[in-house]
């Protein structure tokens, strides 16, 4: 399903230059690129643009860029990612339990490594659009609602999926859709 584009921020003009490496640089960048980030997110959906990086260590994504999957109400999505930051950028989602959307030929691809039951449990919100854990629960009725509720809640934790309260119910949409 093609993406929903949301609102971006390039990293290169947020910092001011295109070598990103080390932590102490990336401690003191990190202020200026959650601003970034928060000056142009709608409804939490963020594209970090990172074209022009030419360097970007996993030392600096880590202390910089990572942070921003924690932070409140944002849902952080890389784009233009150079190839060479690939394998940095993994370190860091391995080291932290962590995966992220990356826009890959316009398409969202998941980097970092997820439980295989948090792959099919995401699988099925991209599919269906927006769900809840009852909803899924009819996929599978061997899965019970609050097991498909604990998915769904770690996928949020990871920044993966949003979510949005419609009465008592949560429902959930992949975090690149609007």
């Amino acid at each position: 399903m093609p993406m929903t584009v949301h609102p971006a921020f390039a990293l290169v003009e947020a910092v001011k230059r295109s070598l990103l490496a080390g932590r102490m640089a990336g401690i003191n960048d990190r202020p200026k690129i959650e601003k970034a980030a928060r000056a142009v997110a709608v409804d939490g959906g963020v594209v970090v643009d990172c074209s022009g990086v030419e360097v970007m260590s996993s030392s600096y994504f880590d202390a910089a860029v990572w942070p921003l999957w924690s932070a409140s109400e944002l849902f952080p999505i890389l784009s233009k990612v150079p190839p060479a930051a690939l394998d940095d950028i993994e370190l860091v989602l391995k080291a932290n339990s962590g995966a992220v959307w990356h826009l890959a030929k316009g398409e969202p691809r998941l980097l970092g490594q997820l439980d295989p039951s948090l792959v099919k449990t995401l699988d099925e919100v991209a599919k269906r659009g927006e769900v809840s854990a009852g909803d899924l629960a009819e996929v599978d009725r061997a899965i019970g609602p609050t097991a498909w509720s604990n998915r769904l809640a770690a996928l949020y934790q990871l920044r993966l999926v949003r979510r949005k309260k419609d009465g008592r119910r949560l429902n959930y949409i992949v975090s690149w859709r609007t």
